[in-house]
């Protein structure tokens, strides 16, 4: 029976070779049954983890298929041109130092389209909770709440969120706990998942990859995508829209996030101290 179960172990499960700085990445074989979910609990990973390294239909997994899932929970990151450490780091709210290590790295210097692990110990070091809500992604407001003329269209229209200009790829986190109640594609939207939480419905639009499904639960911080130009878009940005359950109508994010002067605040940090955006 031992040998049974360990030959059944390695048919399921190949370990590959550490790639840099202390991790591996774990090649599982699904079985007839799985759910991501279970496959996520027995390695001990968010489903988003999942998800953002395949890049597959969470609801469509068939025997045989193999998923990578890296060991320890991390993400990756492809340097971009006009990237930094510190850039990245901003990105993924850690510090360069937590970069630096879990890449094996001895200096500042990094090339375009280098592949960096982010542990997922590390990411959210730096986000401000300060109202209880954080800023879905590091970016500059490119387009307010409220009535403006439309980048496209050139005609008045009501813009029900805030557009948040980042690189693409760059992560996209919960800004509040909640239940996935939309995955997909919307028009307009482009791809679009929608939160609902405890009082609002939040809606996180244009990204370039989905990281989460429908009923998922997520907590503040979660991955749940990366930023993209999907749908109507003029570039690489986010939109984020709150949506009050009470009233049935959207509201200004930045009613609810903390200061957009301090997106980026580290709480405890000798390298980098305390700052803003």
């Amino acid at each position: 029976m031992g040998v049974r179960r360990i030959l059944c172990l390695l048919l399921i499960v190949f370990l590959l070779t550490v790639v840099l700085g202390g991790y591996l990445t774990v090649t599982y074989i699904v079985q007839q049954g799985d759910t991501l979910y279970d496959i996520a609990r027995k390695f001990n990973v968010s489903p988003s983890t999942i998800l953002d390294w395949n890049g597959i239909n969470p609801l469509r997994l068939s025997p045989g298929q193999r998923l990578l899932i890296p060991q320890p929970e991390g993400l990756i990151y492809t340097v971009r041109k006009g990237d930094t450490l510190y850039s990245i780091a901003k990105s993924f709210f850690t510090t360069v130092s937590d970069i630096k290590t879990a890449n094996d790295l001895r200096s500042d210097s990094i090339t375009v389209g280098q592949k960096l692990f982010i542990p997922i110990s590390c990411i959210g070091k730096a986000f401000n909770v300060e109202k209880g809500y954080i800023w879905p992604t590091y970016g500059v407001i490119s387009s307010p709440f409220g009535w403006r003329r439309h980048p496209i269209t050139k005609q008045m229209s009501f813009h029900s969120g805030i557009d948040i200009a980042a690189p693409e790829g760059t992560p996209v986190f919960a800004s509040a706990p909640g239940t996935v109640i939309f995955a997909g594609e919307k028009s307009g939207y482009g791809l679009l998942v929608e939160v609902k939480g405890s009082k609002e419905i939040f809606r996180y639009a244009h990204l370039s990859k989905i990281t989460v499904y429908v009923g998922q639960r997520v907590d503040r911080g979660t991955l749940i995508g990366r930023v993209g130009s999907t749908g109507v878009s003029t570039g690489p940005h986010l939109h984020f829209e709150i949506e009050v359950l009470a009233k049935g109508e959207v509201v200004n994010p930045l009613a609810y996030l903390p200061s957009s002067t301090k997106v980026y605040v580290l709480r405890e940090s000798a390298e980098e101290g305390m700052g803003g955006q």
